[in-house]
């Protein structure tokens, strides 16, 4: 089950990605079951249970001897869509069966996170990854998020928001670091990984053409070309820094990923650069960076802090 779960979510990426860059349309033809086995390691059974699970949310379809096509759905629908009837009724269901209402159940999920508002302070030296970090625990956690560049931690110098700080996040890079500050605020400390499938999924697809990624930092360049280091189509990548290259060069169908702190210096700059908003090419929504473990270490302190902020008032 847990597998068929996995490969569910890495296939729903695949193709809303897709769907979003222009590189799937409707009708377009998908994997067969067969080939993603042997990809992934698995049944082949395992993978139909998965394309299923698709076909329930209106993203594939299944066509008897005939394979799986993409279904026809707007990109402005595969952001954040209804889950599916059954998700819904599980949820549900596992209230009533303690003796909770529909009410009741949806009062619980919304005391169990917005009983109090938690700040979380992202540790790191580049400015992409430190507003890109601050946007996902903001957009898919509801955390209020504030960045802090390794440079403004010398000579003993600690921000404020240090210490207003709820929690602290950083990366492997920073790790030592990170640590060492949650211990001297008695804060706890979560070290955020990467999706172990960012590469090989989406990526890989969209790569079989020229793809641009307009960021803030330099640093940040030199460390997306080592990540793709590896990965077929890396010729493909063609990397832009806002206020260094020339951003007018973007050809208006190519998949163009910016990441949110290029969005925000252009935005800022507006007078001198064009918005993020007038930068030509095929805009690629923003992407979940984090793998499912710092998902789940993210969703556990949310729940504990407000769990024992209700407890609390007794």
């Amino acid at each position: 089950m847990e597998r068929r779960l996995e490969i569910a979510d890495l296939l729903r990426r695949r193709v809303k990605l897709g769907i979003h860059a222009g590189s799937l349309t409707a009708g377009d033809r998908l994997p067969s079951t067969r080939e993603l086995a042997s990809d992934f390691e698995v049944d082949h059974r395992v993978v139909v249970a998965a394309y299923h699970q698709l076909v329930a949310e209106g993203l594939v379809e299944m066509r008897p001897r005939g394979g799986i096509y993409v279904a026809s759905i707007s990109p402005g629908a595969v952001r954040e869509p209804m889950p599916p009837a059954h998700w819904l009724h599980e949820v549900f269901a596992q209230g009533r069966a303690r003796d909770m209402s529909m009410r009741g159940v949806i009062d619980a999920l919304r005391r169990a996170t917005e009983t109090v508002r938690l700040r979380a302070v992202v540790i790191h030296a580049v400015a992409d990854q430190r507003t890109g970090m601050c946007r996902e625990l903001e957009e898919d956690y509801g955390l209020e998020a504030t960045g802090i560049s390794t440079d403004m931690l010398g000579n003993g110098h600690r921000p404020s928001e240090l210490g207003e700080a709820d929690l602290i996040v950083s990366t492997p890079a920073y790790e030592p670091l990170a640590r060492r500050l949650a211990a001297q605020h008695e804060k706890p400390c979560i070290i955020a990984d990467v999706r172990s499938d960012l590469i090989g999924g989406e990526w890989r697809l969209l790569l079989r053409k020229p793809v641009y990624v307009v960021v803030r930092d330099a640093e940040f360049r030199t460390a997306l070309l080592a990540f793709f280091a590896d990965t077929k189509g890396k010729e493909n990548l063609r990397v832009l820094v806002v206020d260094a290259d020339d951003l007018s060069a973007i050809p208006a169908t190519a998949p163009t990923y910016i990441t949110r702190g290029a969005r925000e210096w252009l935005d800022t700059h507006a007078h001198t650069h064009p918005r993020a908003s007038e930068i030509g090419g095929r805009m690629l929504p923003s992407v979940r960076t984090f793998s499912s473990a710092t998902a789940d270490a993210l969703i556990s302190f949310i729940l504990a802090s407000n769990l024992e902020a209700l407890a609390n008032r007794g």
